[in-house]
């Protein structure tokens, strides 16, 4: 799995809108002063420019009028996560988007691969973890001002759905719709601080009939007051997003940092990540690093971040869980961003404890139907 400061959300609009969503777990600009392929030591060529979702439909006009994984994990043992979320979209390509993507050459920003991408991958946006009575935690920037098809501005009630009770992406039988969606106001794509958000599954017979089952089951919250992690506490991450290692100078693009094409998998991904202390995170982050962040990192026997093992694009909002006595797993928090995807290089998670009160709030003012953000702009003068 590996993301980055990017927020993780995964790719995949004909538009390059997505792409555009994905660069934005890349990490914000500081101030002055299959398994992935492994790095060769050919140097890449040089990172195109970003193309924008705009760019991308002038090119595709043109060409008409003329003729959100986790990186050095492996596969999570069926039934260990029942608690884990899918957000996926709906996309539809028609065979005149699959014959223009096939026009575009590999490693260009607005090709899609449709030929080579499987549905579900094509699908696939963003984790969560469902923390019971229908909520589900996730990040902000995996719901927030999502970008739509065509250039068009999207809404997360109606674009994006939930796939619970199962840890395989061709499983379609549990799939919701999303009733509303709660945001933390002090979340913006610029500090990308407060980076969490709760999205309620709309009433359906079949989450008491999973819960019963134990294909879902609410994984507990973190409280404010638990136990405090030990250094170096042994994590786990779960997700389904890209695969592929990308250094941290590389743009973010659908090809990793070997030039080969990223992949989503099919079955869920796990990874065991070590807790690192804040002022690690703080060192590589700065100010995009605050109170109500986690910082962790596979480390070796030196004491160094490992390359290649981290959590990617597409792997946004999932859990980080750690095991409570008794064998019991707990939500401690959830993907953020960092930098590049398996570059050796601590990652930044969403804190679930720093978060208790405005979790209760959230649940307590979210309306069916609508988009909030909470605090109140006018009540939360005091938040940072």
């Amino acid at each position: 799995m590996s993301h980055r400061f990017l927020p993780l959300v995964s790719l995949g609009a004909l538009s390059c809108a997505m792409l555009a969503a994905c660069s934005d777990r890349a990490p914000p600009a500081q101030p002055p002063a299959s398994a992935p392929a492994p790095v060769t030591s050919v140097a890449p060529p040089p990172a195109a420019s970003p193309a924008t979702a705009q760019s991308c439909e002038v090119r595709r006009e043109r060409a008409d009028k003329s003729g959100g994984r986790i990186v050095g994990g492996e596969p999570a043992r069926p039934g260990s996560a029942p608690w884990q979320v899918e957000i996926l979209s709906s996309p539809s390509y028609d065979e005149a988007d699959r014959a223009y993507d096939r026009t575009l050459a590999d490693g260009d920003p607005c090709k899609i691969y449709l030929a080579e991408r499987a549905s579900y991958e094509l699908a696939h946006k963003c984790g969560g973890a469902y923390i019971g009575d229908r909520w589900i935690a996730t990040a902000a920037h995996c719901v927030d001002n999502i970008p739509g098809f065509d250039g068009k501005e999207g809404n997360v009630l109606t674009d994006r759905r939930l796939r619970l009770g199962t840890q395989n992406l061709t499983i379609e039988d549990g799939l919701f719709a999303i009733e509303s969606v709660v945001i933390h106001s002090g979340y913006t794509k610029a500090t990308k601080l407060h980076d969490i958000a709760l999205a309620r599954v709309a009433e359906d017979p079949r989450i008491a009939e999973f819960e019963a089952s134990g294909r879902l089951v609410a994984v507990p919250v973190m409280a404010p007051g638990d136990r405090d992690f030990d250094a170096g506490e042994a994590l786990r991450v779960t997700g389904w997003g890209w695969m592929g290692q990308r250094n941290e100078r590389d743009a973010v693009s659908r090809l990793d940092s070997a030039r080969q094409l990223q992949r989503n998998p099919a079955d869920l991904q796990q990874l065991t990540l070590n807790y690192l202390p804040d002022a690690q995170c703080a060192q590589e982050y700065g100010e995009f690093y605050g109170p109500g962040a986690l910082c962790a990192g596979t480390l070796a026997a030196d004491g160094s971040i490992e390359v290649g093992k981290d959590s990617c694009q597409g792997d946004s909002g999932g859990p980080l869980t750690r095991e409570e006595d008794g064998g019991a797993r707990s939500l401690v928090g959830v993907v953020s961003g960092g930098k590049g995807c398996g570059a050796g290089k601590p990652a930044v998670y969403t804190r679930m404890s720093y978060y208790g009160d405005w979790i209760a709030a959230a649940k307590a003012e979210a309306k069916s139907g609508e988009v909030v953000r909470v605090p109140r702009q006018e009540a939360a003068s005091g938040s940072r």
